[in-house]
């Protein structure tokens, strides 16, 4: 039987602690980042094609952006429009071959 090796150089977890602020709420914190053309509508193509691979349908899939719970979904749907929305589960849908959406 071999001996498992240690690392000994790496250090303990409170050595590494960065010191307490009162003013910081330690709470995880959102942001949206600046992105190139084109990316938010890939990014809403590639998402409605996951879940129509997963065997959602349009009326599921429009949820996922009415919805403000989901949060980056939801923001395509504001800044895009729900026409574009509609259009692009369809038009995803049919290049999929998916009928009876």
């Amino acid at each position: 039987m071999t001996d498992i090796p240690l690392y000994l150089d790496v250090p303990a977890p409170e050595e590494t602690a960065l010191p307490l602020h009162e003013e910081d709420p330690y709470e995880l914190v959102g942001m949206v980042a600046p992105g190139e053309p084109g990316q938010l509508e890939a990014m809403a193509a590639a998402l409605i094609e996951e879940y129509i691979l997963l065997g959602w349908r349009s009326k599921q899939l429009m949820t996922l952006f009415t919805n403000p719970f989901y949060l980056a979904t939801h923001r395509i749907y504001q800044q895009k429009g729900e026409a574009y929305v509609q259009d692009l589960i369809q038009e995803l849908c049919t290049k999929w071959k998916i009928t009876g959406v």
